[in-house]
Protein backbone atom coordinates (compact mmCIF):
# COMPACT_ATOMS: atom_id res chain seq x y z
CA UNK A 1 0.00 0.00 0.00
CA UNK A 2 1.17 3.19 -1.39
CA UNK A 3 1.60 6.27 1.35
CA UNK A 4 0.88 9.66 0.53
CA UNK A 5 4.00 11.69 1.01
CA UNK A 6 4.57 13.89 4.12
CA UNK A 7 5.94 17.51 4.29
CA UNK A 8 7.43 18.80 7.62
CA UNK A 9 5.38 21.61 9.54
CA UNK A 10 7.42 24.05 8.32
CA UNK A 11 7.40 23.23 4.49
CA UNK A 12 5.46 25.68 2.71
CA UNK A 13 4.28 23.20 0.00
CA UNK A 14 2.29 21.41 2.83
CA UNK A 15 -1.48 21.51 2.17
CA UNK A 16 -2.62 21.14 5.37
CA UNK A 17 -0.57 24.77 6.73
CA UNK A 18 -3.02 26.45 3.93
CA UNK A 19 -5.75 28.49 5.38
CA UNK A 20 -8.82 28.30 2.82
CA UNK A 21 -9.25 32.12 3.56
CA UNK A 22 -5.86 33.40 2.68
CA UNK A 23 -6.82 32.46 -1.06
CA UNK A 24 -9.91 34.27 -3.41
CA UNK A 25 -12.80 32.55 -4.00
CA UNK A 26 -12.35 31.04 -7.67
CA UNK A 27 -12.81 32.83 -10.69
CA UNK A 28 -11.61 35.63 -9.07
CA UNK A 29 -8.42 37.61 -9.20
CA UNK A 30 -6.38 38.11 -5.98
CA UNK A 31 -4.97 41.09 -8.41
CA UNK A 32 -6.61 44.41 -9.00
CA UNK A 33 -7.39 44.94 -12.56
CA UNK A 34 -6.57 47.76 -14.57
CA UNK A 35 -10.33 49.18 -14.45
CA UNK A 36 -10.41 48.51 -10.95
CA UNK A 37 -6.98 50.63 -10.54
CA UNK A 38 -8.75 53.43 -12.66
CA UNK A 39 -12.03 53.56 -11.09
CA UNK A 40 -9.94 53.69 -7.66
CA UNK A 41 -8.80 57.09 -9.15
CA UNK A 42 -12.47 58.58 -10.44
CA UNK A 43 -11.12 57.80 -13.64
CA UNK A 44 -14.04 55.69 -15.91
CA UNK A 45 -12.47 54.24 -19.52
CA UNK A 46 -14.93 54.10 -22.48
CA UNK A 47 -13.41 52.07 -25.42
CA UNK A 48 -15.10 50.83 -28.62
CA UNK A 49 -18.09 50.86 -29.75
CA UNK A 50 -21.25 52.99 -26.78
CA UNK A 51 -24.22 50.37 -27.26
CA UNK A 52 -26.60 49.77 -24.45
CA UNK A 53 -24.59 47.27 -22.20
CA UNK A 54 -21.53 50.02 -22.22
CA UNK A 55 -23.43 52.79 -21.81
CA UNK A 56 -25.55 50.95 -18.64
CA UNK A 57 -21.95 49.90 -17.03
CA UNK A 58 -20.68 53.17 -17.85
CA UNK A 59 -23.66 55.10 -16.12
CA UNK A 60 -23.59 52.71 -13.40
CA UNK A 61 -19.35 53.27 -12.72
CA UNK A 62 -20.39 57.20 -12.43
CA UNK A 63 -23.06 56.62 -10.02
CA UNK A 64 -21.18 54.96 -7.78
CA UNK A 65 -18.44 57.43 -8.15
CA UNK A 66 -20.55 60.42 -7.69
CA UNK A 67 -21.93 58.18 -4.64
CA UNK A 68 -18.47 57.70 -3.58
CA UNK A 69 -17.54 61.63 -3.41
CA UNK A 70 -17.74 64.93 -4.68
CA UNK A 71 -14.28 64.87 -6.14
CA UNK A 72 -14.29 65.19 -10.52
CA UNK A 73 -14.58 62.16 -12.35
CA UNK A 74 -12.47 61.89 -15.75
CA UNK A 75 -14.01 59.84 -18.75
CA UNK A 76 -11.44 58.77 -21.05
CA UNK A 77 -13.62 58.11 -23.92
CA UNK A 78 -12.45 56.21 -27.16
CA UNK A 79 -15.39 55.83 -29.13
CA UNK A 80 -15.25 56.00 -32.57
CA UNK A 81 -18.98 55.51 -33.16
CA UNK A 82 -22.12 55.11 -30.65
CA UNK A 83 -25.77 54.15 -31.13
CA UNK A 84 -27.59 57.27 -30.47
CA UNK A 85 -30.20 56.57 -27.58
CA UNK A 86 -27.26 54.92 -25.60
CA UNK A 87 -25.11 58.08 -26.16
CA UNK A 88 -27.47 60.19 -24.57
CA UNK A 89 -27.96 57.88 -21.62
CA UNK A 90 -24.54 58.37 -20.90
CA UNK A 91 -24.75 62.26 -21.58
CA UNK A 92 -28.16 62.41 -19.13
CA UNK A 93 -26.48 60.83 -16.61
CA UNK A 94 -23.72 62.89 -16.76
CA UNK A 95 -26.06 65.52 -16.55
CA UNK A 96 -27.46 64.62 -12.98
CA UNK A 97 -24.59 63.44 -10.96
CA UNK A 98 -23.45 65.77 -8.46
CA UNK A 99 -19.99 65.78 -8.71
CA UNK A 100 -18.45 67.31 -12.22
CA UNK A 101 -17.21 65.22 -15.13
CA UNK A 102 -14.12 65.45 -17.25
CA UNK A 103 -14.11 64.21 -20.41
CA UNK A 104 -10.57 63.75 -22.62
CA UNK A 105 -10.55 61.98 -25.83
CA UNK A 106 -7.74 59.40 -26.98
CA UNK A 107 -7.89 57.49 -30.01
CA UNK A 108 -11.24 59.12 -31.91
CA UNK A 109 -14.45 60.16 -30.88
CA UNK A 110 -17.25 60.26 -33.31
CA UNK A 111 -20.75 60.23 -33.97
CA UNK A 112 -23.42 60.13 -31.39
CA UNK A 113 -20.07 59.73 -29.07
CA UNK A 114 -19.43 62.94 -29.31
CA UNK A 115 -22.71 64.35 -27.52
CA UNK A 116 -20.80 62.18 -24.79
CA UNK A 117 -18.25 65.00 -24.76
CA UNK A 118 -20.45 67.57 -24.99
CA UNK A 119 -21.42 66.36 -21.53
CA UNK A 120 -18.27 66.94 -19.77
CA UNK A 121 -17.57 70.26 -17.82
CA UNK A 122 -14.32 70.08 -19.31
CA UNK A 123 -13.56 68.69 -22.45
CA UNK A 124 -10.10 67.99 -23.35
CA UNK A 125 -8.47 65.86 -26.31
CA UNK A 126 -4.83 64.15 -26.33
CA UNK A 127 -2.64 65.88 -28.73
CA UNK A 128 -3.32 63.39 -31.68
CA UNK A 129 -6.28 62.09 -31.09
CA UNK A 130 -9.05 63.21 -33.58
CA UNK A 131 -13.24 64.19 -33.84
CA UNK A 132 -15.13 62.71 -36.35
CA UNK A 133 -18.38 64.41 -37.03
CA UNK A 134 -21.05 62.08 -38.94
CA UNK A 135 -24.82 62.06 -39.17
CA UNK A 136 -26.46 59.40 -36.33
CA UNK A 137 -27.55 56.44 -37.95
CA UNK A 138 -30.47 54.21 -37.48
CA UNK A 139 -31.83 50.94 -38.65
CA UNK A 140 -35.38 49.88 -38.26
CA UNK A 141 -37.27 47.01 -39.50
CA UNK A 142 -41.33 45.77 -39.49
CA UNK A 143 -44.69 47.13 -40.07
CA UNK A 144 -44.53 50.11 -41.77
CA UNK A 145 -46.54 51.92 -39.21
CA UNK A 146 -43.53 50.77 -36.64
CA UNK A 147 -41.07 51.91 -39.36
CA UNK A 148 -42.32 55.15 -39.63
CA UNK A 149 -42.71 55.58 -35.66
CA UNK A 150 -39.13 55.01 -35.70
CA UNK A 151 -38.54 57.04 -38.01
CA UNK A 152 -40.40 60.04 -36.24
CA UNK A 153 -38.21 59.14 -32.51
CA UNK A 154 -34.85 59.39 -34.50
CA UNK A 155 -35.18 62.59 -36.02
CA UNK A 156 -36.07 64.13 -32.85
CA UNK A 157 -33.33 62.47 -31.27
CA UNK A 158 -31.21 63.59 -34.03
CA UNK A 159 -32.03 67.08 -34.05
CA UNK A 160 -31.32 67.07 -29.97
CA UNK A 161 -28.07 65.97 -30.84
CA UNK A 162 -27.15 68.41 -32.92
CA UNK A 163 -28.84 70.82 -30.93
CA UNK A 164 -26.36 69.71 -27.61
CA UNK A 165 -23.66 70.45 -30.37
CA UNK A 166 -24.84 73.81 -31.48
CA UNK A 167 -25.25 74.90 -27.63
CA UNK A 168 -21.54 73.59 -26.75
CA UNK A 169 -19.76 75.30 -29.74
CA UNK A 170 -22.26 78.40 -30.20
CA UNK A 171 -22.76 77.20 -33.92
CA UNK A 172 -25.95 77.22 -35.63
CA UNK A 173 -27.18 74.02 -36.05
CA UNK A 174 -27.21 73.64 -39.71
CA UNK A 175 -23.39 74.46 -40.01
CA UNK A 176 -23.05 71.20 -37.81
CA UNK A 177 -25.35 69.23 -39.97
CA UNK A 178 -23.69 70.16 -42.98
CA UNK A 179 -20.29 69.52 -41.31
CA UNK A 180 -21.79 65.86 -40.02
CA UNK A 181 -23.29 64.97 -43.55
CA UNK A 182 -19.79 65.29 -45.14
CA UNK A 183 -18.16 63.68 -42.51
CA UNK A 184 -15.47 66.49 -41.17
CA UNK A 185 -12.96 64.78 -39.56
CA UNK A 186 -11.12 67.11 -36.86
CA UNK A 187 -7.85 67.09 -35.05
CA UNK A 188 -7.19 68.33 -31.84
CA UNK A 189 -6.47 71.83 -32.79
CA UNK A 190 -9.49 71.85 -35.22
CA UNK A 191 -11.85 70.82 -32.31
CA UNK A 192 -10.60 73.65 -30.11
CA UNK A 193 -10.96 75.97 -32.81
CA UNK A 194 -14.49 74.78 -33.65
CA UNK A 195 -15.54 74.85 -29.77
CA UNK A 196 -16.13 70.96 -29.22
CA UNK A 197 -13.53 70.75 -26.75
CA UNK A 198 -12.14 73.51 -24.24
CA UNK A 199 -8.36 72.43 -24.56
CA UNK A 200 -5.32 69.99 -25.60
CA UNK A 201 -4.44 67.82 -23.14
CA UNK A 202 -0.82 68.66 -22.92
CA UNK A 203 -1.13 71.67 -20.64
CA UNK A 204 -2.22 74.15 -23.72
CA UNK A 205 -5.17 76.17 -22.43
CA UNK A 206 -7.18 78.48 -24.70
Amino acid sequence: MTMPPSFPPEFPGDPSRRDPRDEPPRGISATPSAADLLFDRRIVFANGWIDGDLATDLSARLIMLDGAGDAPVALHLRAPDADLEAAFAVADTIGVLSCPVDVVVIGQAGGPALVVLAAGRRREMTPHATLLLTEPRTHAAGPASDVALHEEEYRRKVDAFYIRLAEVTGREVDEIRDDARTGRMLTAEQAREYGLIDAIANGSRP
